[in-house]
C-alpha cells in the first residue's frame, strides 16, 4: 500500500451531467465523491478494540492488524493477549515491531548502555520489544503468513473513488473472486487468519511441536454450514448489477457454491472455474443439470477421504460410487440421466482434476482481451487459475484481499501519463463494493436497489430446496444450454435409512475435497477429463492439458486435505 492515496495521479473523472466538484489534495472530486470521503472521516474515531502488543485503543485512523492462533493453545502466559477466538488486534506500526521480533534469534533486550565522556553510564530506552517464548514465537511464525490488514476509511474511500473512475474508463473490465466474497454469507475462506487450511496447518503445526496436554485443550470438531443456506452477499450482488449495467462484461470465479448464478448471472457471463455444487452432468451423454439442492455425494466422499488418510472407513461405501484416478474421491451423485440413463456427476473440481475446457477457454478468452482485471476476495495462489489475471500484461489490476498476495506490487503500475492503473485495498470486499455503488449508480436509484434485498433473499429462498424436502419421481433433463432453470429431484439412494450421517451431508467443510498430502502419492499423470476416468465407460471427452490441473502453491502442496470433514454419526 502506498503511503500516499492519490499517489501517481487520478484517473480522469468520467461523470456525465456537468455535476459540480470540489478539490481535494489536489484531487478535483464531485460532489458525491465528496459526499463519500466527509462520511469516511467520520470513522477516525471509531474503536476496534485495544492493541494486544501496546495496549492502547485501536481506532479507524490508522491501519490495523488482525491474527489468530489456534484456540487448542493455552495463551494464557504469551506475551501477547488473545480473545477466546485467538485472535489478537494490533496497530500496524505494533504488527511491525512484532513481526520483526519473530527474526530475532533470541530475546533482544530492550534497554542499551552507552558510555558519555565522563565515563558515566547512561541508561537509553529503545522501542520496547515482545520478549516471546519459544512457543508462541513459533506459532506466531506460523500464523505471521495469514495476518489480516485492514485499511482505515479514509484510505478505502480513497481507493473507491479511484476504482469507481477506472472501471468507467474501462472498455472490457472482468473480475476475478475467491472465497473472500462468500465469507460474509456464512461460508469460510481457505487462507484467512481463521480460514480452512490456515486452521488446518497450525493444528498440525501445533502437534508436530509435541505440545504437553496441559497446554492444549479439546480439539473441537469442525462444523459446517449447509449450502443451501448460504444467499448471495453485497458483493455478488453488486457484480450482478454491473453486469446488467455494461460496467462488467465477464466473471472468472473460483467459487463452487452457486452464488454468482443464484444472484442471477447468466451463464454466459462467468466461468466457475471450479464447478458448482448445484451443477451435474451424465457421464454418458454429457446433459447438463442445474439443481435447486447440493449435489455431492459426501458419503462416497468420506468413505474415500477416510481411506487415504486412514486405509479403513466406517462409512459403507454406495454401490455407484467409483473412484476418480485424479483426485483419489469420487464424483458420481448417485442420480442417473433421464435422458439416457447414465450416471451424473458432479463438477466440483478437486485438487489434481483438470478444468473443463470450455468453461476455462471462455475465461482465457475474457482474460485475454481484459484492460481491467478486479480481484475480490482471493490469494490468487491457485493454478491455474491466478495465471488468469496476469494473461494480459497490460491490463490495470485492482485487488481488494485482507491478505497480502504476489500480485500486489502490480497494482503500482503506472500509464504513460503516470496516472496509476490499479488498485490495492485491505478491505473487505462488500465494504468496499458499497463505497464503489455510490460513486456508479446514482443516489436514487442506489436507495432502491438497496431497499429491494429483502425481496431478492425472498426470491432466493424459493430457489433453493432442501434434500429432505425435495419430491420423488420429479427428474427432467436439462439441457446445458439452460442452466438458468431448476429443476426438482428424487432424493440421494437409501434415504429411508438416511441419519446423523445424511444429514452432515450437506455441510460446507465434510464438502470441501482435496488430495491426501504425500505429493508423491498425488496423482498427475491423468486427469478427469472424461467419464471414462472416473467410471470406465463414457462418450463425452472433457479432457484439458495436464497443466491445466488445479493445483495450489507452495503453501498447498503437502497439506493433508483442503478441509476435515465432519466425523460422521
Amino acid at each position: 500500500m502506498s503511503s500516499s492515496p492519490f499517489r501517481g495521479g487520478m484517473p480522469k473523472n468520467y461523470d456525465s451531467g456537468g455535476s459540480s466538484s470540489e478539490t481535494e489534495n489536489g484531487i478535483c472530486l464531485t460532489m458525491t465523491e465528496k459526499k463519500l470521503r466527509s462520511t469516511a472521516s467520520k470513522t477516525k474515531s471509531k474503536i476496534f478494540g485495544t492493541c494486544s502488543h501496546c495496549g492502547q485503543l485501536i481506532t479507524g485512523e490508522k491501519q490495523r492488524v488482525e491474527i489468530a492462533i489456534p484456540t487448542t493453545v493455552n495463551s494464557s502466559k504469551f506475551s501477547l493477549s488473545y480473545d477466546s477466538h485467538g485472535v489478537a488486534k494490533l496497530h500496524n506500526s505494533c504488527w511491525k515491531v512484532v513481526h520483526s521480533s519473530l527474526k530475532q534469534r533470541g530475546r533482544r533486550r530492550n534497554t542499551r548502555t552507552s558510555r558519555t565522556s565522563s565515563s558515566t553510564a547512561s541508561v537509553i530506552t529503545t522501542p520496547e520489544l515482545p520478549n516471546f517464548d519459544r512457543l508462541e514465537k513459533d506459532i506466531l511464525k506460523a500464523v505471521a503468513e495469514s495476518a489480516e490488514f485492514h485499511d482505515p476509511m479514509v484510505t478505502v474511500s480513497w481507493e473507491a473513488i479511484r476504482i469507481a473512475r477506472l472501471i468507467k474508463s474501462s472498455r472490457h473490465c472482468i473480475v476475478f473472486t475467491g472465497a473472500g466474497i462468500s465469507t460474509a454469507a456464512g461460508i469460510g475462506d481457505y487462507r484467512g487468519k481463521s480460514g480452512k487450511w490456515t486452521s488446518l496447518d497450525l493444528n498440525d503445526f501445533i502437534n508436530d511441536l509435541s505440545l504437553k496436554q496441559e497446554e492444549c485443550s479439546e480439539e473441537v470438531e469442525d462444523i459446517g454450514v449447509d449450502y443451501e443456506n448460504l444467499r448471495p452477499t453485497y458483493t455478488h450482488e453488486a457484480l450482478k448489477i454491473l453486469l446488467d449495467m455494461g460496467f462488467i462484461k465477464y466473471i472468472i470465479s473460483q467459487n463452487g457454491d452457486g452464488l454468482h448464478k443464484l444472484s442471477g448471472v447468466k451463464n454466459a457471463h462467468i466461468s466457475e472455474l471450479h464447478g458448482n455444487v448445484y451443477e451435474e452432468y451424465c457421464e454418458e451423454c454429457g446433459t447438463r443439470y442445474t439443481r435447486d439442492m447440493y449435489t455431492p455425494d459426501d458419503v462416497a466422499g468420506q468413505y474415500y477421504d477416510d481411506m487415504q488418510e486412514f486405509k479403513k472407513s466406517t462409512v459403507k461405501l454406495p454401490k455407484h460410487a467409483i473412484r476418480c484416478k485424479t483426485c483419489g474421491l469420487t464424483h458420481r451423485t448417485g442420480r442417473k440421466c433421464e435422458k439416457c440413463g447414465g450416471y451424473l456427476l458432479d463438477t466440483i473440481i478437486n485438487f489434481g482434476d483438470d478444468l473443463e475446457e470450455d468453461i476455462l477457454e471462455r475465461a482465457e478468452n475474457h482474460a485475454a482481451k481484459t484492460d481491467l482485471v478486479i480481484s475480490l476476495g482471493s490469494t490468487m495462489s491457485v493454478t491455474p487459475a491466478n495465471g488468469l489475471v496476469t494473461r494480459n500484461k497490460s491490463a490495470g489490476l485492482v485487488v481488494c484481499n485482507r491478505q497480502k498476495t504476489d500480485f500486489d506490487s502490480l497494482c503500482d503500475r503506472t500509464n504513460s501519463d503516470g496516472v496509476r492503473t490499479g488498485s490495492r485495498v485491505f478491505s473487505d470486499c462488500d465494504l468496499l463494493m458499497k463505497c464503489v455503488m455510490s460513486l456508479l449508480l446514482n443516489t436514487n436509484d442506489l436507495i432502491r436497489w438497496e431497499g429491494e434485498r429483502d425481496l431478492r433473499m425472498r426470491k432466493y429462498d424459493s430457489q433453493r430446496q432442501k434434500q429432505s424436502t425435495t419430491e420423488p419421481n420429479t427428474v427432467s433433463s436439462v439441457p446445458s444450454t439452460s442452466l438458468s432453470q431448476h429443476t426438482k429431484l428424487s432424493p440421494q439412494p437409501s434415504s429411508s435409512k438416511r441419519s446423523k450421517t445424511d444429514n452432515r451431508s450437506t455441510q460446507v467443510e465434510a464438502r470441501t475435497r482435496s488430495v491426501k498430502g504425500d505429493k508423491s502419492k498425488k496423482s498427475q499423470d491423468g486427469s478427469r477429463t472424461s467419464s471414462s476416468d472416473t467410471a470406465g465407460t463414457g462418450t463425452r471427452d472433457r479432457k484439458v492439458k495436464t497443466k491445466r490441473t488445479r493445483s495450489g502453491d507452495a503453501r498447498d502442496s503437502g497439506k493433508r486435505r483442503a478441509s476435515k470433514r465432519v466425523k460422521r454419526g
